[in-house]
């Protein structure tokens, strides 16, 4: 076997995942192409009076922009300028360095800066980097349960600035998601910036195809119509039905970040690979960070929630090394003889959505 660097690969399935100490989140970065001042590349804001100081580093737009994203107050807020002629990828390399997880969006977006971002997400998700992004109308169509595709039209802002083109609402949307995060799902999410948006033609065709669609309702409220992500080419395993929604997937992240950080921390190279110190690992697992995230109501709390040694995997691994007999050792013995350096774990946990439907038939007598 090839030496490589060491790998910490947690893959989520339907019905398995390895997961430990509760991250941060509500990370929202919002990109803007701006000449005004080409002092700086990046800002991080606590609140709108902060940006208030700055206002003479942006332009109009943009300096409106930043304000819809503050005004929702995520948990961290950055931006990032680059010039209106500049490489959106330089950007999103140093954001990659600087942010090591958030919602990402363009404001002012052009289509081929929301196709670069969305390609950009798409890459750190198959490394494990847990970023999201919001697009609006990019084309092919993203698919992805990291990429989220608003497609509205147009919005009519409660403000001054009255209709808009749709990505206007990004750097709101970019916001609101951030602020929904592990907490609340963001269907039905009420967009109180706006007075009016351009619905879709159909709405259910639109969010049957992977589409976020905003909508007027009976009171004249602009809200979300469903919390999906683009994703839907599904395969039954790695992408389900449950992760075509951002707050499944918030979830997975979340526990994916978190387990990574902390066995990059406390266990990587501190500990020999023997199934008492796997227990510990485990034991971690169990009875403290998924009954955390059980309490909390990311996890369904009547779920068993747990973590234990991948007897399969492990079996295997010893088998391709070229260890035959491993594919006669029973469960136990598999546990007892750990695979090398690699920690095989697996586990079944349920993460709980959002209230969204309701069915109610009355019987009348």
């Amino acid at each position: 076997m090839a030496i490589t660097m060491p790998k910490i690969e947690v893959t989520f399935r339907q019905q398995a995942t390895s997961l430990i100490a509760r991250s941060a989140r509500g990370v929202a970065v919002l990109i803007v192409r701006d000449d005004t001042n080409k002092t700086f590349t990046h800002k991080q804001y606590a609140d709108l009076s902060a940006l208030q100081a700055d206002e003479a580093l942006y332009t109009a737009d943009n300096y409106a922009a930043i304000g819809d994203m503050l005004a929702f107050a995520p948990y961290q807020s950055h931006v990032f300028r680059l010039d209106t002629t500049g490489t959106l990828a330089d950007t999103l390399a140093e954001i990659g360095r600087t942010v090591k997880t958030g919602w990402l969006a363009v404001a002012g977006q052009s289509a081929e800066d929301g196709a670069a971002l969305a390609g950009w997400v798409k890459t750190q998700a198959a490394r494990s980097r847990s970023y999201k992004c919001i697009v609006h109308n990019v084309t092919p169509l993203p698919d992805d349960m990291h990429v989220v595709h608003f497609v509205n039209e147009s919005v009519t802002f409660a403000d001054a600035r009255g209709e808009q083109d749709g990505e206007a609402y990004l750097p709101s949307l970019l916001a609101i998601m951030a602020v929904c995060n592990v907490e609340r799902g963001c269907t039905g999410y009420h967009c109180s910036n706006l007075a009016a948006v351009e619905e879709v033609a159909d709405n259910d065709a639109a969010v049957g195809a992977g589409k976020f669609i905003l909508f007027n309702d009976e009171e004249g409220a602009v809200r979300i119509g469903q919390g999906i992500n683009s994703l839907t080419t599904l395969d039954g395993k790695t992408k389900t039905e449950d992760m075509q929604f951002i707050e499944t997937v918030e979830a997975m992240d979340l526990m994916r970040d978190d387990i990574t950080s902390t066995f990059r921390s406390t266990y990587l190279g501190s500990y020999r690979n023997t199934r008492d110190n796997q227990m510990l690992f485990i034991a971690a697992l169990n009875s403290s960070y998924f009954r955390q995230l059980a309490a909390e109501n990311i996890l369904d709390p009547d779920h068993a929630n747990a973590a234990s040694i991948d007897v399969e995997a492990q079996r295997a691994a010893w088998v391709a090394s070229g260890k035959a007999e491993a594919a006669d050792w029973d469960d136990d013995t598999v546990k007892a003889t750990p695979f090398k350096r690699t920690v095989y774990l697996a586990g079944d946990v349920k993460i709980l959505g959002s209230m969204t439907d309701l069915i109610f038939p009355i019987n009348l007598f």
